[in-house]
């Protein structure tokens, strides 16, 4: 099992002093990557909705590639800046590529049932992390070593999911303005779990550092 109080102690442990920046960058990335995704949604603008829907994805992609790198960067080497966050926009076509791969994958398990579709996004939550902290590493590689990294943590990786829900919960009472502290804390604490993760697939075997850093493709 993965240690959850760990894995948070250690993004307090990352953020403390950061806390400013933190909230900058989640503010950033909010302004960037919604405000197309929400026109969307406008009933009113009629069949140009799908337009930005399309055009949200385009932004979406490398911004979430951006906001892995930029918390990479804070759990590997203690730095936390808002420049990171357009990192993603460096390795576009890999941003996009790793995006729509992991969505279609995750979609066309879904449609057998809820259950397949959450199992795979769980199967392939590390993948984002991959690229982010290894761009030399192939998008359909990152996904194969996703699942050998997340090979018996899914019910952890989940549980960790749910064991914000309270924070969530509280931010209603704040009008959403918490999630400002709140996105930072679990963005920390999930990149600390993919470390832990790798740390975990190597000392099992099932990922060696030549996969991680590309040089090689993981065995199906």
């Amino acid at each position: 099992m993965l240690d959850r109080k760990a894995l948070k102690q250690a993004a307090k442990d990352r953020l403390k002093g950061k806390w400013g920046t933190a909230v900058l960058v989640t503010l950033v990335y909010i302004l960037v990557a919604t405000p197309l995704g929400l026109l969307s949604n406008i009933k009113e603008l009629g069949d140009i909705r799908g337009l930005f829907n399309i055009a949200s994805l385009f932004i979406t992609a490398p911004m979430y590639m951006g906001l892995s790198i930029t918390y990479i960067a804070l759990v590997k080497h203690d730095t936390l800046q808002v420049g990171n966050l357009f990192g993603g926009f460096k390795i576009y076509g890999k941003s996009l590529g790793m995006y729509l791969w992991m969505l279609l994958w995750i979609f066309l398990w879904a449609l057998l049932f809820v259950v397949p579709g959450i199992i795979k996004a769980l199967s392939y939550s590390q993948c984002i992390y991959i690229i982010a902290d290894n761009p030399k590493v192939k998008v359909t590689d990152a996904l194969r070593i996703s699942m050998k990294m997340t090979d018996g943590y899914k019910w952890d990786i989940f549980v960790m999911g749910l064991s914000f829900i309270g924070w969530m919960l509280l931010t209603v009472l704040t009008v959403f303005i918490g999630l400002l502290w709140l996105f930072p804390y679990m963005a920390a604490t999930y990149t600390s779990m993919y470390f832990r993760l790798r740390e975990l697939g190597l000392q099992s075997g099932k990922c060696t550092e030549e996969m991680l850093n590309g040089a090689i493709s993981p065995v199906k």
